[in-house]
This record gives structure tokens, C-alpha cells and sequence, in this order.
């Protein structure tokens, strides 16, 4: 409707002709910062009633916003295609179009401005309606003219808050997206919540995949990190897997290091846990190259021998053969058992432990199968077993030719026949579980004597692997030490820098019965004495001290090796330091600290 002789009415006849009024000429102040400065915004009126319309506008601009108008619905969207707005005044009758239309349409929009409803014929229904299709308030007329400024404050302060959230988050994704590192961060239930670029590649996963749950999202793998992961979230920890084989469905086999992180808010609580993934596939392929791996999952060594074990274990990833270990006290038995496990798709699932020779033949026979209640005295309650435990996962039987006959049998059946019983049950179970066990004894001899069945051999023995004690491998000695006291420097947080030669030279010539078991007890029984710059003659233990007269000749031929390998890097790189301890697979401290305990100069070579 119109009101004749506008121009001669004053300012709140004018609005209350149009159903909106005003209590006193001084309107509410447009939005200010923090700081005090004004934060305009550009603001969309769309109306049918043109003079509404003008003075909506007129009092928007008077508060100091930047206003444009639309008489119709498709009008005012054409105008937000063309003009990106902040904010949309919008009436929900407008002759043979609805209003309500409008909130569907911005939300195609890229940043959508937000938008207020307006009507003169209220309803709940309405109302609701609104508020549930994203419209961020609903005005009914008579407007106030300061309840029109009130909203528009505090709309353009929320789409101020929504735009400056919006500008980190891009912001956050550009620095994640720079990152070669993958970056996966998941909720407290496992819900996949981002991915940076690097991410996405590695694991193959989309922005389809956000918000599903984290093993549905990298279903297409087989999902090695799930079970760190999971450990992050129980036990709130930092968790890391080096060298992780990742077996991918489509595209192909990647090696990868595998951190997880608990993220926690200010007050503690677990709000969810980070990934990182480095995709370590090159460095992996090039060191099978060069055959010169240093360390292999927590194997520390690059001796010929050593080599072997590591391309072995990487064969065995690939297959559910059942492996035998064999090996001295001390040689790493049981670390062999762990990167077996790790390199293989089971990671995901447990690796459960059992040391055979720790337990009396009934315990060890209901720590394996597990006892139902009443099925000897004391069994109070129904228990699982270890092996039932493993399930879809490795089981490590440590020092296996200690076992009885009886449990021979048992065992046997587990192989054969994927099943077990436990104590005082007679229903059987299926179980899915590889068997990776080891021995310091020779079990063809138990079995030439009769002690060990030789069925049970042949199916334990499908794959042997053999460790050599450390004396048989004394080029790994100089690694060994250095990996060592690396270690006990981060364990005692000491800054111990190394070995002196002449200790050095003492470590070479001794013997070493008790292996790389014997050896880190040496190099941790030298931190407690040392506090000096380097481990000396007088921090080793007396048994080695009381070797007369050390002659250098026995490490004499490892430091050369090593003395060559690093030359040869170095020419490779031309004398660039940094990218002959990167090819080495080094440290830049380590590598620096060789050369200096080596006397590498830039003259050698």
C-alpha cells in the first residue's frame, strides 16, 4: 500500500505507515571490532512493497552499511551471483513467489551470505521452518527500526565469526597441503575427521571418505595403522611403527614410518588422536639397492648376514608361513618375531608373546588354550587363551623346544587343524592365527633323540630363519654401540657423544656369549660410570677390561669399511655432507660425529 504526501511526514509516520517504527530518532550503532572500528557489511533487501523496501534500505545505509534491493525472488538471486552479500533481508510473500525458496539456493553458494526472514503474517510453522532451513533469524512486523539494526548487528557479527573461521581453516589446509608428510586426524570413536593432500595420495582416500569411520575410509588397505591407533586411544600415548609395509589393493605396496599422537583439549580431556605417514617407499627401494641397510624395524645391523635376515623378512610379509627362529641367547629373537609381524598385513591385529619356558607344563597349557570354570582347582571363572587371543593376528612361542610331548600334540592340532580346545572344554574354536616361534636349541637333534615330534618340527620349520651370534658378526658392533647410546642418551637424557677407539677396540675383541643381550647391559653398565665426554676403558665392566693387551686388528677392518662406505657417499654427493648422511640413511649429528671419530677430511679419497 502507499502513503500519500510521504515527503511531508515525518520520519516515524513513514515508518509506521510501512509497519516498521522507530522509539526516538537515535538508532543502535552499526557493529564494531574488538578494537572499536566499525565492521560494515553489504546487505540485501529483498521486498515486493517498494517503499518498504527504500526505507529498510535508507535505515541500513544511515547506520552505515552498504545496502542493494530486489523487488522479487530470482531478481535478488541473480544480484547475489553478481554482488556477493553478507547478509539478506527477506520478505516471505512476494506476489507469485515464496521467500522461503531463497534458503535452498544460497546454500549452492560458496561463502552464502546469512539470512534473515521477514513477514507480517506470523506462524510457528513458519518460523520453524525458517530457522530449521538455515535461516539465522525471523523478524515480524511492526519492525522496530532499532530491532532491524539489532539483527543486523548481530548477524554481520556471526557471519563475521563464520568468515574469519572459515579464513584459518583455508589458511590450516594450505599449511597442512604443504606438508610431504600424510596428516590424518580422527575423533575420539575413530571417525575420520581430515586429511591433508599427502594423506589422500598415500592412502588412496577422498573428501568422500571424511566423516566415515576411519576403517570403512581406508577399507581399499589393509589398515596396518589401525591397531596403533587404537593403542594411542586406550592408553592416550604417542606411538610409532618404523617401516611399516603397507599392502594398498590398487596402488601397490608402500613403505611407510607411522606415528600416532593423542590430541588432548585444556583440560585433558581426548578429543580425538592424529596420524602422521611418511612414505619412506624410495629410501626403502634404494636401500635394497645398495644392500646396506642399516637397521631394519628395531634389527640394528649391516653386515652380510644381517642383510639376509632383512630381505627374508620382507618375503615372508607377503605369505602365512609359519617361521622358526633360530639363535643364541641374546641375538634378537624375538625382535626378528616383531618385524616379521609389522612387515605383514596382521600388524592391525594383535602379537601376543609366550615364553614357553617360563611356566609349568599346566599353566602353559591354560595360558595357551585357555580353561573353562571348574576345570581344575582354582579355575574360578572362564579365561581365553593366548592363542584364542591372537586370533587374526601373529602368536611369538619363545624357547618352543622346552615344551612337553603333551603339548606337542596340542600344538600340532592348533597347526593342522586351525582349532583349539581349552582345559576342561570339549567344544573346539576356529582360530586364525600365524605362528612364528623360536629356540636357542637344536631341535633336529631333540628329534633324533625322541624328545621332540617330528611332525611338529617339519611344521614349525616351513621357513628357518638362523641368527648369527654376535662374535660371527663383529662389523655390526660399531652400529650396535652407536644405536645404543643413542638410546640410553635419550633414556637418562645424557649427551654422552660416543666411544673412545681404545674402548672401541676392547668391544671388538671381546667375545660376547651373552650376544647384542650382553652388550647393550655393557654400553648402559658405561653410562652409569661415565661422566666424562666419551666412554672409556675404565667405564667397561671389569671381565672385558681383564682382556690383555687389545690389538687393533679386529676392528681395524670394520672401521675401514665404514670409513669407506661413508667416502664413497661423499664423492657421490660432491662433498655435500647433508646429502651423504641423507643417502646413508643417517643423522646429520651422527654422520658429522663419524667423520670427526673417523678423521674424514675433504683431502681423503
Amino acid at each position: 500500500m502507499a502513503h500519500k504526501g510521504v515527503s511531508r511526514v515525518g520520519t516515524r509516520e513513514y515508518l509506521t505507515s510501512w509497519n516498521i517504527t522507530s522509539k526516538d530518532r537515535t538508532l543502535s550503532p552499526c557493529l564494531r571490532s574488538k578494537r572499536g572500528s566499525p565492521i560494515m557489511g553489504k546487505i540485501l533487501v529483498i521486498d515486493d512493497e517498494d517503499g518498504l523496501r527504500a526505507i529498510i534500505s535508507r535505515l541500513l545505509q544511515e547506520a552505515g552499511y552498504e545496502t542493494i534491493t530486489a523487488a522479487g525472488l530470482r531478481e535478488g538471486i541473480a544480484l547475489l551471483a553478481q554482488y556477493p552479500c553478507d547478509l539478506v533481508y527477506c520478505d516471505v510473500r512476494l506476489r507469485h513467489e515464496f521467500g522461503m525458496e531463497l534458503l535452498p539456493a544460497i546454500r549452492q553458494m560458496s561463502n552464502p551470505p546469512l539470512v534473515i526472514i521477514m513477514t507480517g503474517y506470523p506462524s510457528l510453522d513458519t518460523a520453524q521452518q525458517a530457522l530449521r532451513q538455515g535461516a539465522f533469524d525471523y523478524l515480524t512486523k511492526p519492525i522496530l527500526g532499532d530491532d532491524l539494526l539489532r539483527s543486523a548487528s548481530r548477524a554481520l557479527g556471526s557471519k563475521h565469526l563464520q568468515d574469519e573461521k572459515e579464513r584459518l581453516r583455508l589458511h590450516l589446509d594450505a599449511v597442512l597441503n604443504s606438508v610431504d608428510e600424510g596428516l590424518l586426524s580422527v575423533s575420539p570413536d575413530l571417525i575420520l575427521r581430515s586429511a591433508n593432500q599427502a594423506a589422500q595420495k598415500i592412502c588412496g582416500i577422498s573428501a568422500e571418505d571424511m566423516q566415515h569411520p576411519f576403517i570403512k575410509a581406508t577399507q581399499h588397505c589393509q589398515g596396518g595403522c589401525l591397531s596403533l591407533l587404537q593403542k594411542t586411544m586406550t592408553d592416550r600415548q604417542k606411538h610409532s611403527i618404523p617401516r611399516l609395509v603397507c599392502h594398498r589393493q590398487e596402488q601397490g605396496e608402500l613403505v611407510a614410518s607411522i606415528t600416532t599422537t593423542p590430541l588432548l583439549d585444556g583440560q585433558g580431556k581426548m578429543i580425538g588422536a592424529v596420524i602422521a605417514i611418511k612414505d619412506e617407499t624410495r629410501l626403502a627401494l634404494l636401500e635394497k639397492t645398495l644392500e646396506s641397510r642399516r637397521q631394519f624395524h628395531r634389527l640394528v645391523g649391516q653386515s652380510q648376514s644381517m642383510q639376509k635376515i632383512y630381505h627374508l623378512i620382507e618375503d615372508l610379509a607377503e605369505v602365512e608361513s609359519t617361521v622358526l627362529i633360530n639363535g643364541e641367547s641374546g641375538t634378537g629373537k624375538e625382535l626378528v618375531a616383531e618385524a616379521i609381524h609389522e612387515a605383514g598385513h596382521r600388524v592391525q591385529h594383535p602379537l601376543v608373546k609366550v615364553n614357553c619356558v617360563a611356566l609349568s607344563e599346566t599353566l602353559l597349557e591354560s595360558e595357551l588354550f585357555g580353561h573353562v570354570r571348574g576345570a581344575f582347582t582354582g579355575a574360578m571363572r572362564d579365561r581365553v587363551g593366548r592363542i584364542q587371543e591372537a586370533h587374526r593376528g601373529t602368536l611369538f612361542l619363545d624357547e618352543i623346544g622346552d615344551i612337553s610331548p603333551s603339548l606337542q600334540v596340542r600344538l600340532l592340532r592348533v597347526l593342522q587343524e586351525k582349532t583349539i580346545q581349552r582345559v576342561g572344554d570339549n567344544r573346539t574354536t576356529l582360530v586364525d592365527v600365524r605362528i612364528v616361534a623360536a629356540t636357542h636349541r637344536n631341535l633336529q637333534e631333540l628329534v633324533a633323540r625322541g624328545l621332540f615330534r617330528e611332525d611338529l618340527y617339519w611344521r614349525l620349520k616351513v621357513v628357518d630363519i638362523f641368527i648369527p651370534p654376535l662374535r660371527e658378526r663383529k662389523e655390526d658392533i660399531p652400529l650396535l654401540v652407536e644405536h645404543a647410546i643413542a638410546y640410553f642418551n635419550n633414556r637418562f637424557s645424557r649427551r654422552c657423544p660416543g666411544i673412545s677407539e681404545k674402548a672401541m677396540v676392547m668391544l671388538m675383541e671381546y667375545n660376547w656369549p651373552g650376544n647384542v643381550r650382553e652388550l647393550n647391559h655393557v654400553i648402559e653398565h658405561a653410562f652409569v660410570l661415565c661422566h666424562e665426554e666419551a666412554i672409556d676403558l675404565c667405564h667397561l665392566p671389569e671381565r672385558l677390561q681383564g682382556i690383555a693387551n687389545p690389538a687393533p686388528s679386529a676392528i681395524t677392518a670394520a672401521l675401514a669399511s665404514e670409513k669407506d662406505t661413508i667416502l664413497q657417499a661423499l664423492a657421490a654427493t660432491r662433498w655435500n655432507r647433508d646429502q651423504a648422511a641423507r643417502r646413508l640413511g643417517w643423522s646429520r649429528s651422527t654422520f658429522f660425529r663419524r667423520l670427526k671419530q673417523l678423521g674424514i677430511e675433504r683431502g681423503d679419497g
